[in-house]
This record gives structure tokens, C-alpha cells and sequence, in this order.
């Protein structure tokens, strides 16, 4: 309990030097002043006193305050540091309004549909950050969305709390395959034939025969005994040796940045959808931007609406660097990865041929694949 007291009304820690400690301790017991936690050092007492002891100006010149402590002293340390009261007024505004608006949208895609269009949409409705809730109308909205963007079959607003969350769906349409009117089955391209399957219509290639690129391989007319000529849609595989070849090539020379030490920044803040500041015009030829986004909070532990943007702009120049051969093989074998796995991809390979070279101011990759495959098409 004393403690609590002392801290309400305020203590004062004084220092009476050899000479005048003992007029100190003489005055303050023939005065009736309290004091506590006598101790001696280095010749010096030491004690502390009430903070209304500090008017008594007799007593101020046997000893010297060295700090003081309390509930005023608080106060007025706290009233150098304004960032601590507007962050309190904007965490007690957060918890009277937290219930009655809008701080946070978000959403969730069923589907492939255009989330920035219904963003743009429901914006356009009024359901934006900041928003009291009494403002929104959900049906109006739901019915909004669905009238303005047609890749939506189902949309439903959910709001919890503070946060509004626009459920979706997309709007999947099925449509009958094209009927090209083909009937025939013919060669995607150039190939030995190797073993064919007829499962409709009539084939008119045979193993061994060298086709051409369009040559017919499955007719789907045909006669027959008792109704004579039939026409029906030709079905079957024809599997052929074929070559198939690609080219990769990369450039002996890249573009580098070389940062020239020069820097600006600039920073807005983001006040529920409301944006202050601007953001810099720098060519993007000359200056990378690196963007770091900070959200506000109090304490650490409640989020408030507000962001901290801030952008920093590095100026940089553009000089060509010739690469290394390894540099070049690095690449090419990267580009032949992906193209060798595209056009070897469910068939069955018989050889691969593979040259390297440098030429024109690039580094080429030549490659020839002998494969087995269904060219009916």
C-alpha cells in the first residue's frame, strides 16, 4: 500500500554530501519530513523523500536532487512522445468502430474468375475499406455482381466482424465439339510406317510405305455388299518412323546493370482506400524500383487500416558482358530441356542427334530425334 501511495504523490532520491549530511538528517527530524531508504556512500547520504518535500528550499540546500519518480513524472515523459497518444486514440477509435465498419475485403475464387473485375464492381457498390456497415446492401450487391460480370454462377458477401469476405464461383459453359466434317484420317507429317489400327473405316496405307505429309491414311468411305458405298468418320492409328529437329540459340552477350550508387525514396500512406502521396516519375530504363509495404499496428497486436508504402528508386546503367561458354551450355540445355520433352512427349525415340556451335554472334543447339509415333490425324 505504501508503495502505491508513493507512486501516486511522487518521491524525490537526494544526495547530502560529508559536509552537509548531518545538518540534512538534523533538519528534516526536527521538521517532521519523511524520508526512506537511508544509506551512505563514498562519505554521501543518500535518501529519498515525498515529492512535496521538494518545495522545502532549507532542505534543497544541504542536499542535491538526483531523480525523481511517480505518477507525474510518467506523465510528463509520456507528453514528449505524441506518437504514443495517437496510436492509443486510434486503438480506442479501432475497438468503438470495430464493429461497425469495414476495415478489410477479401475474396474467394471458386474458379478462373476475374477477381479485379469483381473487385472493380463491388468498389463501384459502395463495399470498400472504411465502409460502416449500415451502408451495405448485400442483395444489391450479389445481384451486381452477377449482372456485370458473367463469369460468375454464384456470389455471396459474408461479413464477420470487420472483415467482408465476397464469396464466388465461376460459370463453367460446355459446348459441343466442332464437327469439321473430316471423314478421312490423314498424315500430320512425313513418316515410314512402322504398324497401323483400323477401328472405322478403310486403311489405305500399308507397313513399310514412306508417306508425305497429308497423305491419306484411314478413309472413312468405303463399299460394301449389301448397302455399297458407306461414309462414316475414319477412326484408327497409323504409327510411323519420323524425324523432327529444333534449334536453340542464345545471344554471346547480355545486358548487366551497373548501380551507380545514386537513390531516391519515396513513401505514402494508405488510409483505408484513400492513398496520400504521391509516388516517384523515374524512367524505369535507368531506375530498378524496390517496393516494401508496412502494415500499422498498435501494440504489435491489433492491425490498423493504414499502410506504409515505400518505394526506393536505384538509378542504374545498361553494359553489354560477353558470357562464358559455360554460361551459353548452362542456357541452351535449359531451352533444350523443355523443347526435347515437347516434341518427344508419348512417343517412342529411336536416336538423338545432338551439335553444338557458335555462330552470328550466338550459341546454337542443333538437335535431330528419330521417333516412333501416331501421325493419323
Amino acid at each position: 500500500m505504501l508503495k502505491l501511495i508513493e507512486y501516486f504523490t511522487g518521491t524525490a532520491k537526494l544526495c547530502a554530501d560529508a559536509e552537509n549530511k548531518n545538518k540534512a538528517l538534523s533538519y528534516m527530524q526536527k521538521n517532521n519530513v519523511f524520508f526512506t531508504g537511508l544509506y551512505e556512500k563514498d562519505g554521501a547520504a543518500y535518501f529519498t523523500v515525498l515529492r512535496k518535500s521538494l518545495k522545502d528550499k532549507t532542505l534543497l540546500q544541504y542536499a542535491a536532487v538526483l531523480e525523481t519518480k511517480g505518477f507525474v513524472c510518467d506523465l510528463k515523459k509520456s507528453f514528449k512522445r505524441p506518437g504514443l497518444y495517437v496510436g492509443a486514440l486510434l486503438f480506442v477509435a479501432a475497438l468503438i468502430f470495430s464493429d461497425s465498419i469495414i476495415w478489410d475485403v477479401r475474396f474467394s475464387p471458386g474458379g478462373d474468375e476475374d477477381v479485379e473485375r469483381i473487385a472493380s464492381v463491388i468498389s463501384e457498390a459502395g463495399l470498400i475499406s472504411g465502409t460502416f456497415k449500415s451502408g451495405i446492401d448485400k442483395s444489391h450487391i450479389e445481384n451486381l455482381v452477377m449482372l456485370k460480370c458473367p463469369d460468375v454462377s454464384y456470389v455471396n458477401v459474408n461479413i464477420t466482424g470487420s472483415v467482408a469476405t465476397v464469396v464466388t464461383d465461376e460459370r463453367v459453359t460446355f459446348s459441343k465439339p466442332a464437327d469439321d466434317g473430316k471423314t478421312d484420317l490423314c498424315a500430320s507429317e512425313d513418316g515410314y510406317i512402322i504398324r497401323y489400327e483400323t477401328y472405322a473405316g478403310r486403311a489405305v496405307c500399308e507397313k513399310g510405305q514412306t508417306v508425305k505429309q497429308g497423305d491419306v491414311l484411314i478413309s472413312g468411305t468405303y463399299d460394301t455388299f449389301h448397302h455399297g458405298t458407306v461414309t462414316v468418320k475414319a477412326k484408327g492409328r497409323v504409327y510411323a518412323l519420323v524425324k523432327r529437329s529444333f534449334l536453340c540459340e542464345c545471344s554471346d552477350t547480355v545486358d548487366e546493370k551497373i548501380y551507380t550508387g545514386k537513390q531516391y525514396v519515396k513513401r505514402a500512406l494508405t488510409l483505408f482506400s484513400y492513398r496520400i502521396g504521391a509516388d516517384g516519375d523515374y524512367d524505369p530504363q535507368r531506375y530498378e524500383q524496390i517496393t516494401d509495404e508496412q502494415t500499422v499496428s498498435v501494440f504489435s497486436i491489433v492491425e490498423l487500416p493504414l499502410k506504409i508504402s515505400t518505394k526506393t528508386y536505384r538509378e542504374y546503367e545498361t553494359v553489354k558482358r560477353q558470357i562464358s561458354e559455360y554460361e551459353a551450355e548452362k542456357k541452351l540445355n535449359e531451352m533444350y530441356e523443355i523443347q526435347y520433352k515437347d516434341i518427344t512427349d508419348g512417343a517412342e525415340v529411336k536416336s538423338t542427334d545432338i551439335k553444338k556451335y557458335h555462330k552470328d554472334g550466338k550459341y546454337r543447339l542443333y538437335c535431330e530425334v528419330w521417333l516412333i509415333c501416331n501421325i493419323a490425324k
